[in-house]
Parts: structure tokens; sequence; C-alpha cells
């Protein structure tokens, strides 16, 4: 599989684990994957800034090794998109996904290591290559022990598949992007209504 572009990949999300969810989008009506191998997940991970905190490369670990745990990211990513449908509509956090995700958390670990790159010093979590998958666990605990339900939104076009946690103001945001889809749907409004006004105006003269 070639590698995907840095251009394929969204960031609209305005955090790392609805960013992950947006790995697959919808492109002129098809859902598109934009991960297909471990190659893709350490590629997006640069991308997002988190590579930094993974030690190691992917050629330590044996080609079963590296499928196995590309599938157990892709699963989870899928079944994150499932909790975020429902989160969005019913405000709540599946029982059986923290049922879920507190097992998997058992079976990995990370460790905290000081960031000196910046004064003052922090800390920050890392991972080795083996224990990615942690990484994407904690992340989701982290961000949904956190976030307020009511901002984590699904654009409103009818098309598309994106989410964000809506930082904005007065949290009135309603596109992933006002110049993909923002500008599409009220453009799409627009003609509709025009068209509507049209029928209603020969209806008249008839």
């Amino acid at each position: 599989m070639e590698n995907l572009e840095p251009s394929s990949f969204v960031f609209i999300g305005n955090h790392f684990i609805t960013d992950f969810v947006n790995t697959r989008k919808n492109k002129k009506g098809i859902r598109t994957e934009l991960l297909h191998s471990m190659v893709d997940v350490l590629q997006w991970l640069e991308h997002a800034g988190k590579r930094r905190y993974v030690s190691g490369e992917l050629d330590e670990l044996p080609p079963h090794r590296q499928t196995e745990m590309f599938e157990r990211i892709l699963a989870f990513r899928n079944l994150l998109e499932q909790t975020f449908a429902g989160l969005h509509r019913e405000k709540l956090i599946p029982a059986a996904f923290i049922k879920h995700i507190n097992k998997e958390l058992v079976g990995y670990s990370g460790y905290y290591q000081f960031e000196t790159e910046v004064i003052p010093f922090s800390i920050a979590r890392h991972y080795t290559i083996s224990q990615l998958p942690a990484l994407f666990l904690e992340e989701t605990v982290l961000f949904l022990t956190t976030m307020k339900s009511d901002n984590l939104k699904k654009c409103e076009n009818p098309e598309c598949i994106l989410y964000f946690y809506d930082t904005s103001r007065n949290q009135q945001r309603r596109w992933c992007s006002m110049e993909t889809c923002g500008n599409r749907v009220k453009v799409n409004q627009h003609y509709h209504r025009k068209k509507q006004e049209n029928i209603n105006l020969n209806s008249l003269n008839n």
C-alpha cells in the first residue's frame, strides 16, 4: 500500500482523539479509509504531534505483530466512532465502552518523562512502540473524562462524517470547515430555495 500524502489527513477536530476518529471521511459520497497500515498510523501520529512520545521503530516488531497491532488500533477507532455517535445523540458514554476500555488498559503501559525543552519543565506520557495502543486508550480516557458532551459535535453537512470538539467562544460552530462544508451546504440550500420560489411563481402565473 502506497503511503498517503500528509494532505490526506484531516486535523479539524480540536483534539487528538477527535482527529483520530476523523482518520476516515466521506469523499464524493464514499467512505474513505485514511489508515491502511502501521506505517500510516505512525505517519499520522507525526502530523498529530505525538510521534515523539513513542520510542522505537516498526521494524522492531515482527510483521504479524505489526498487523495485529494495526487491527487493534483500527478496531478501537471504529468503536470510538460508534461511541461518539451515541454520545452525540444521548450525551452518555455507554457502560459497555467503559468496561471495554478499562479491560484493554490493563494489558498496556506507558511511563512519564520530564519534558525539558521549555521552561518551566513539564511531564509527558511516553510509550514504547510495542505499547502504542496505550496512547490511544489513555488519550481517550482523558478526553472523555474532561470534555463537555454538548461540545462534541458532528459536522452538520449530512454527507460529512467528521467530528470536532467545539472550543469557539459561544459554542456555535456547525461545520468541520466553513470552506469545505459550510459554504457547500449554504449554496445547496440557496439553490433549492430559489428552485422552490420559481416553482411557486410558476404556479401563481398558471
